[in-house]
């Protein structure tokens, strides 16, 4: 419409100009060399009026052909480019049937028409090489895709990846770490960066990473606290023996993250007594006990005050005096009694922890009981044989593989980070 209107506007003025010089003629005079030449203006505007014509025409068809030329080369591109991702589907389709040779095949036929934009048969190669096991080709691949913005992640991720399945868990972190850069919210993307820090004893980078993770909401708080703890837990050791100062920091980090957690309890504890300080020993194992008289927190504290010489009776009654009749302190106070061979308050103490199915550790009181007090070894030998039909203590398992471990450690003995949780043995399978 526009076009019209501005063609209609240029010829009304051509007209108007033509009219007016055919209403008002004049001669015109050019002199040329020795030469002389006039003519009328009517004549002028005949020849200029058939030159302006002249050239309308030419542009036309000039600009008319141009773009059938222009549209007869767009839709042939387009057919080029149809057919060049039919055959990208066909590869996809072989590579997820692991058919090596049709991938091959197909990705061929692709880059004869798809030649402008290299993604696609980047995105073929590296699956291709893959199934063929061609890894020096695979990483060349990987490291144009992270040339390319519109590649840059998936290069980054299988270079990650590929790092990760050789063990080379410093390259993998690094590309791993561009990678969250570029798309942090990747699945499972925070988790293998953790699971990778853990293994190179990086515990800084899963703060940091867990800060960015917690930031951009892709954790939630229980997560955040759950690794934080752990990474400030495995500080707090590295800085066990060179710094006290900073392994109680963030041993207290640690247990501010996840309060009462028997590990980070018992790394404390250690911690007070490698600095000999007794008095505060005796004060945070007071402390811990009366917060939480657990059975595993019990055998922690056990260990701690033999190997301090802290066992005498009079003390261990001041850790159990709030919870006196707990089970758990009774347990603790009939540990203490028979080292001290204190038999009267043992069995006293332990009335009522027997009854019909007494656990492993009573029937082994019992044991050293009859043997210390009596010396009756028939009776000793009974117990101990009662105690070998009973369960074991706590343990624990990884909650992904059900296997069990002695002792808690921030990489399950199956590789899994933060995964193990305290559980009787009788629910293992």
């Amino acid at each position: 419409m526009f076009r019209l209107l501005y063609f209609v506007i240029n010829l009304v003025l051509l007209l108007i100009i033509i009219s007016f010089i055919f209403s008002n003629p004049f001669i015109i005079s050019l002199d040329i060399g020795n030469f002389k030449y006039s003519f009328s203006s009517i004549v002028f505007s005949i020849v200029a009026l058939l030159i302006l014509i002249t050239f309308y025409f030419f542009t036309y068809i000039f600009f008319k052909s141009r773009f059938s030329i222009n549209n007869f080369f767009i839709k042939n591109k387009y057919k080029r480019l149809e057919k060049g991702h039919l055959h990208f589907v066909d590869a996809m389709i072989a590579i997820s049937n692991k058919d090596n040779r049709n991938a091959i095949k197909f990705h061929k036929k692709m880059t004869n028409y798809i030649k402008d934009d290299p993604s696609l048969s980047l995105l073929v190669k590296s699956e291709v090489y893959k199934m063929e096991r061609k890894y020096p080709e695979l990483v060349d691949v990987y490291e144009m895709m992270i040339k390319s913005k519109k590649m840059e992640a998936l290069g980054y991720r299988g270079l990650m990846e590929h790092n990760l399945n050789n063990h080379d868990y410093h390259h993998a972190f690094l590309y791993g770490e561009k990678l969250f850069s570029l798309s942090p919210s990747i699945e499972k993307l925070y988790e293998t960066l953790v699971y990778i820090a853990a293994k190179t004893k990086n515990w800084n980078q899963i703060i940091s990473i867990s800060e960015k993770a917690y930031s951009q909401k892709i954790i939630n708080i229980n997560t955040f606290n759950e690794n934080n703890s752990v990474a400030y837990y495995e500080i707090a050791k590295i800085k066990f023996s060179s710094n006290f100062k900073e392994a109680n920091k963030n041993i207290t980090k640690a247990l501010n993250l996840k309060k009462n957690f028997f590990p980070y309890i018992k790394l404390h504890l250690e911690l007070i007594a490698d600095s000999n300080n007794q008095s505060l020993l005796k004060k945070m194992i007071k402390k811990y006990w009366n917060l939480n008289p657990d059975q595993t927190l019990r055998l922690i504290i056990t260990d701690i005050i033999k190997n301090n010489n802290l066992g005498d009776l009079n003390f261990i009654n001041q850790i159990i005096k709030s919870n006196i009749n707990n089970e758990e302190s009774r347990k603790m106070l009939i540990y203490f009694a028979i080292k001290n061979q204190n038999w009267q308050i043992a069995r006293n103490k332990i009335t009522g922890l027997i009854g019909s199915n007494p656990s492993r550790e009573v029937c082994l009181f019992m044991a050293d009981i009859e043997l210390g007090e009596n010396n009756d070894k028939q009776k000793s030998d009974s117990w101990i044989m009662r105690s070998e039909g009973t369960f074991s203590e706590n343990t624990w398992i990884c909650k992904f593989t059900n296997q069990s471990q002695q002792d808690w450690n921030s990489l399950s003995d199956s590789g899994y980070f933060n995964s193990l949780v305290l559980s009787n043995s009788k629910m293992i399978e």
